[in-house]
């Protein structure tokens, strides 16, 4: 696959990992949000409601709720259904929590110097690569087949 995009931030949780984007400006709320044994998003009217964050490259724009937000992303991570890697254009006491427990590649501070807005760059189902040693993100392009995605 090739790069389509390359986006520059700090690497918060070291590691390399890559899967399909599932992206929010609005965050998931902890509590009621997520089904720890599927990792599906329960939140009513949510717009990634219905999606699983399992092996997803999760990309929100904060975090929702209680100081135990991260809680339900570790039950889900126990249970299997944990995502793959974590975006968040800045932490927050609740996302920096999660990232830490979760263990999994983070980046963070995107771009901050040339303000890019993450949200523009990426759509649900790309593949993305998140380096957390780095702190890159390559977006794939998407990839024809016989007009199909």
């Amino acid at each position: 696959m090739k790069i389509r995009e390359t986006i520059y931030g700090r690497g918060a949780v070291k590691g390399v990992a890559q899967g399909e984007a599932l992206i929010s400006r609005k965050t998931i709320i902890g509590w009621g949000g997520i089904d720890i044994y599927t990792g599906e998003v329960i939140e009513k009217g949510h717009p990634l409601e219905g999606k699983s964050i399992k092996d997803k490259v999760l990309i929100l724009d904060g975090s929702r709720g209680s100081n135990g937000w991260s809680l339900f992303f570790h039950s889900a991570q126990v249970s299997g259904c944990g995502p793959a890697a974590l975006i968040f254009p800045t932490l927050d006491s609740r996302t920096a929590v999660t990232a830490a427990v979760l263990n999994i590649p983070l980046v963070t501070d995107i771009n901050m110097a040339i303000e890019i807005d993450i949200f523009d760059l990426i759509r649900n189902g790309d593949i993305v690569r998140v380096d957390g040693n780095r702190g890159i993100i390559e977006v794939m392009e998407k990839v024809y087949d016989h007009g199909k995605i």
